[in-house]
């Protein structure tokens, strides 16, 4: 596994433990980019912040490309 796959994993982690929502952080080879998922927890906004907190801990991820994908469910 590549360094930038475990530091999407560690934040998938760190997003988690802190919402209490189940986050997922994945590579999307359509778009050539990482999405963060979730269901319910913290809006957009809040969550791109959170993940801000963390951007040192994630270095190989840049949290401003990010694409964030929340479900209402």
């Amino acid at each position: 596994m590549s360094l930038r796959a475990r530091h999407a994993r560690r934040l998938a982690s760190l997003l988690t433990a802190r919402t209490g929502a189940y986050v997922l952080v994945r590579y999307d080879r359509t778009a050539g980019r990482y999405q963060v998922q979730w269901s319910g927890g913290p809006d957009r906004e809040s969550m791109r912040e959170l993940a801000t907190e963390y951007a040192e801990e994630v270095a190989e991820l840049d949290v401003a490309e990010l694409v964030w994908l929340r479900s209402s469910g």
